[in-house]
């Protein structure tokens, strides 16, 4: 496994956690504002990191080329 396929492999995760999360606040699974804020806080930070992810992987893209 490359370390491309690596970060894909985590960036797809991080995708599908942010998916349940969404699909969580949609189905008004949050209890209390705390919740839903915490909630929105981890789905954002999940979206910088999949960002951050794809940065990475165009530089690493660019080294090789």
């Amino acid at each position: 496994m490359t370390t491309a396929d690596l970060l894909q492999r985590i960036k797809k995760n991080l995708e599908r956690e942010r998916l349940a999360i969404a699909e969580k606040m949609v189905l008004g699974r949050n209890t209390d504002f705390l919740s839903y804020q915490k909630d929105v806080g981890i789905a954002e930070g999940l979206s910088q990191a999949s960002e951050i992810i794809s940065e990475t992987m165009k530089k690493i893209n660019e080294e090789d080329a």
